[in-house]
């Protein structure tokens, strides 16, 4: 089985089954099954039908050849568009789509859903250790009744697999295998080259999507999702981020912004920037001198090198880091936070632990 994700509003052509196609605003998750001759990743018609199967979708086949699989693509809500996919060269595939109302067992949301905020992805990154983190923060967003186009990128074939037999019919959930080399799946030990590799690999991830003119709300997996941020990301800024420094609203002088929860726009500011900041990391790594990419942000963000970027600073007290949020916490019972990142409760196990002991625990898995 292939899974590609597709969108109904603009289907594209893509290179070959191993790759996925651009994620616009609504991703399509379709699982092609060859019933024909198989050969390393390349389809072979030779008479043979192939079948298709979504868990939102009817999905027939309408005519097949000697060198053409063929397909129809209907939309239900634009029942007059029809597009062709290239599939391998000479190979075409062609998709009925009929929706159903299905809600996603990670997420909850139906397709529906999905559309009324569309043109944003919220994205994250994770290995199999830290798989469990990941599931648990979705299942915070899932509690907060919040749906949005969630795309995960699995940095090994384990956590990849795991996740593929869990999102395949979800519509809120799409999970894509990196593209840039994979991590290992246990434990990265920190400040290894390793662990810097694995993080300074996620702005590549950012400016794919931001290049085809969608907001990115980047978040690492170690997040608890109280409520929906997404009202806190309005106004005309280019970044928005988390800092203990800066005096909400204000951006400090010597602001230590936290790379691992921003929301980007996809500005040509943000975009000039996310590609200095890329090839500033690349640089380094060529000298034999690896950073974490949020040292390389903040030196870049003080200089404005290569330009100045619009940095909007999220209010710590509704967005805080793991200390902040227990001590807040410890003061005040009834304590109301929008999004709780962790970053700064070192270790997976002391991670795990402090949720527990919060009751934000809320998975029956561990990874780690």
């Amino acid at each position: 089985s292939y899974f590609l994700s597709i969108n109904a509003n603009d289907l594209i052509r893509y290179d070959d089954l191993f790759s996925s196609f651009a994620v616009n605003s609504i991703p399509y998750t379709v699982v092609l099954k060859p019933l024909a001759v198989y050969h390393i990743g390349k389809w072979s018609a030779v008479g043979k039908e192939c079948g298709a199967t979504h868990a939102n979708t009817a999905i027939n086949t309408v005519s097949y050849g000697n060198e053409n699989i063929s397909r129809e693509i209907h939309d239900e809500q634009e029942a007059t568009d029809r597009t062709e996919i290239p599939v391998q060269g000479r190979v075409t595939a062609k998709i009925a789509i009929t929706e159903r109302v299905t809600r996603g067992r990670l997420s909850n949301c139906s397709l529906a859903d999905i559309r009324k905020r569309s043109g944003v992805v919220l994205l994250t990154t994770t290995n199999f250790a830290f798989l469990d983190m990941t599931l648990n923060m979705i299942e915070s967003i899932k509690r907060a009744g919040l749906c949005v186009n969630t795309t995960v990128i699995a940095e090994d074939q384990k956590c990849h697999q795991y996740l593929k037999e869990r999102v395949w019919d979800d519509p809120g959930v799409h999970v894509i295998m990196t593209n840039s080399g994979e991590t290992e799946s246990q434990l990265i030990r920190r400040y290894t080259r390793a662990y810097f590799r694995f993080f300074n690999k996620r702005q590549a991830y950012i400016l794919a999507l931001l290049e085809q003119g969608l907001d990115v709300l980047f978040t690492d997996s170690d997040t608890f999702w109280f409520r929906d941020p997404f009202p806190y990301f309005r106004g005309d800024f280019d970044m928005s981020m988390m800092d203990s420094k800066s005096p909400y609203p204000t951006r400090a002088e010597n602001a230590n912004f936290c790379a691992g929860f921003v929301y980007y726009k996809p500005t040509a500011v943000t975009i000039r920037f996310v590609k200095a900041w890329i090839q500033t990391m690349e640089n380094n790594e060529k000298a034999g001198k690896i950073r974490a990419d949020q040292g390389v942000m903040n030196s870049l963000l003080r200089s404005d090198d290569p330009v100045h970027v619009h940095v909007q600073p999220l209010d710590i007290n509704l967005f805080p880091s793991g200390p902040k949020f227990y001590s807040l916490l410890a003061k005040t019972a009834n304590y109301s936070a929008v999004v709780m990142h962790a970053a700064s409760i070192r270790g997976h196990e002391a991670k795990i632990g402090k949720f527990k002991s919060s009751n934000m625990w809320l998975v029956n898995i561990t990874t780690g």
